[in-house]
């Protein structure tokens, strides 16, 4: 009976190792399926950007900034004023 059962267990392993090897591969081939689709609509979806940018028609947007010393009444570059009472005296 012990031989038996170590066949048995054999068999029953590989078979174990057969079924997860065909749902790994189903999982792979799902995923990739779902790449090559998210690839497709990329470059679907940036195909006239492309073309403009082959054909050297860029956009420059070109802007300045300034640094605000002023937010909401409040100065930026003094410290907050003290609340409570008054030790200025």
């Amino acid at each position: 009976m012990e031989l038996l059962q170590r066949i048995v267990g054999a068999v029953l392993g590989i078979l174990l190792f057969v079924a997860a090897f065909v749902f790994a591969s189903f999982v792979v081939a799902a995923v990739a399926a779902f790449a090559l689709v998210i690839w497709g609509w990329l470059w679907w979806r940036t195909r006239k950007l492309r073309s403009e940018l082959d054909r050297g028609e860029r956009v420059i947007i070109d802007g300045n900034y300034r640094i605000e010393r002023e937010v909401h009444g409040e100065r930026l570059d003094e410290p907050p004023p003290r609340s409570g009472p008054d030790r200025s005296a």
